[in-house]
């Protein structure tokens, strides 16, 4: 499936390439455009070059909610089973829940993922988060970079669920055209289903 992304991808930017080389404008002046503003000429991504078949695969960056999971699970001493973007009095975080012992902790990490900012709520944990952290294997936090690798997108939030009686991350992921999407990874093997 990705390969016909991609060898459409190809197609489409071809087409708009012929169609831009054919437009009867006069060229702009070097490192300008038509409206007098000055181009970037560096390539976005050096180690492209104009000839290789294919563009390489674009890799997420340190992604927010993976980091926030590992934060919050480290500093606690716990495992984090869930992650969404939270506004907290106009500053946008990230709420972790983490299961220590009996309790479920609420923790506001940094959206960057790297700050604990406070503490939040603490609950007693529910036998149904606790039945499906026993069955996880997988980590939140790599269920979260295993998404964003796969779709190339980042991550908006995760949840530990079942589907079809197996235990399962479903990671919700926004891609660079702003759309959001649902992967689910398997909480045993990593997979993603």
């Amino acid at each position: 499936m990705r390969r016909s992304v991609r060898v459409t991808a190809v197609v489409a930017l071809t087409t708009g390439f012929v169609v831009g080389c054919t437009s009867e404008d006069p060229p702009a002046d070097e490192g300008t455009t038509s409206d007098g503003i000055v181009t970037d000429r560096e390539p976005d991504n050096p180690e492209f070059s104009p000839g290789e078949e294919e563009s390489p695969e674009p890799l997420p960056g340190e992604d927010g909610a993976a980091n926030a999971l590992s934060a919050a699970a480290e500093e606690l001493g716990g495992q984090s089973f869930a992650v969404e973007r939270n506004d907290d009095d106009g500053e946008e975080l990230w709420e972790v829940s983490v299961a220590v012992g009996d309790d479920d902790i609420e923790v506001h990490v940094s959206v960057d993922g790297n700050e604990i900012v406070h503490e939040g709520e603490r609950e007693p944990l529910e036998d149904e988060d606790r039945r499906r952290l026993e069955g996880a294997s997988i980590s939140a936090a790599e269920a979260a970079t295993t998404a964003a690798t796969e779709m190339s997108a980042t991550v908006e939030e995760v949840d530990l669920n079942e589907h079809l009686g197996t235990v399962v991350w479903d990671v919700e992921l926004l891609t660079t055209d702003g759309a959001t999407t649902e992967v689910r990874v398997d909480a045993t093997t990593g997979e993603v289903l």
